[in-house]
């Protein structure tokens, strides 16, 4: 069973969020917990899948996300913060640091990057004032930049001849590749060096992938993928090994 612990030391907003993962289609056990339990000596360590790390200043950053790394051994943190822009120290945070979600981001907008963060992907957001060459570059040192294509794509299309997850959200296997690109956070620049298209071409494919999936912008298309089923080139958080 997946374990998620929310860490929020405000506790109507910790309630909120507890409700908001447990009206999600993932089945998980819940835990909430104040700042409290990042101060504890203890010898036993907990085990959780996923943590939530709700940062109130960037000062604390560090501390906070080492000490839930050291005391609750989570394979995957995903910051919580107040502000929308990533910051530009997170060189030193702990390799388990996988994704950064800003509070005022709508619910659904969580609910996805928790479901992509748990399948082993990633969720950081392009900070606004990075350009070029450097918009491409990893935000975290251990953050290993996509392989093109997925292996599990590289397998469907061995195994089958074609890709499933085309079929079940009606969009062709071009479209498709744009959409993982844009589910790890690339910019339309890069998804066009990646597939060997121009932008104009990779715009054009995006712009018809949220007419076929009904949506108006990358996030939505994210999450109307996930709703669905869709992998988008993770492991499927049902069939990923848990430990017992």
């Amino acid at each position: 069973m997946t374990t998620i612990i929310v860490i929020e030391p405000h506790p109507l907003l910790r309630l909120g969020i507890l409700q908001l993962l447990s009206d999600g289609s993932c089945s998980c056990t819940l835990e909430g917990a104040d700042y409290s339990l990042l101060a504890r000596e203890t010898s036993v360590q907990r085990n959780c899948d996923l943590i939530l790390l709700s940062i109130s200043s960037f000062e604390d950053l560090h501390d906070l996300a080492h000490a839930a790394d050291r005391i609750c051994s989570p394979k995957s943190i995903l910051l919580l913060s107040d502000s929308s822009n990533m910051p530009h120290s997170v060189q030193g945070l702990p390799a388990s640091v996988a994704g950064y979600v800003a509070k005022n981001a709508p619910p659904e907008v969580l609910q996805a990057s928790v479901k992509l963060v748990l399948a082993g992907g990633s969720c950081f957001p392009m900070r606004p004032t990075d350009t070029g060459a450097q918009a491409s570059l990893p935000l975290i040192k251990n953050f290993e930049p996509v392989k093109w294509p997925p292996k599990s794509e590289r397998h469907n299309k061995a195994a089958n001849g074609n890709n499933p997850e085309c079929e079940m959200l009606g969009l062709t296997p071009r479209q498709y590749e744009v959409l993982v690109l844009l589910a790890r956070g690339y910019p339309m620049k890069t998804v066009g060096r990646y597939l060997n298209i121009s932008v104009a071409t990779a715009k054009a494919h995006t712009e018809t992938l949220y007419q076929r999936l009904d949506v108006h912008n990358r996030n939505a298309a994210v999450y109307a993928a996930v709703s669905r089923g869709a992998t988008l080139g993770w492991p499927s958080i049902q069939n990923a090994p848990h430990d017992t």
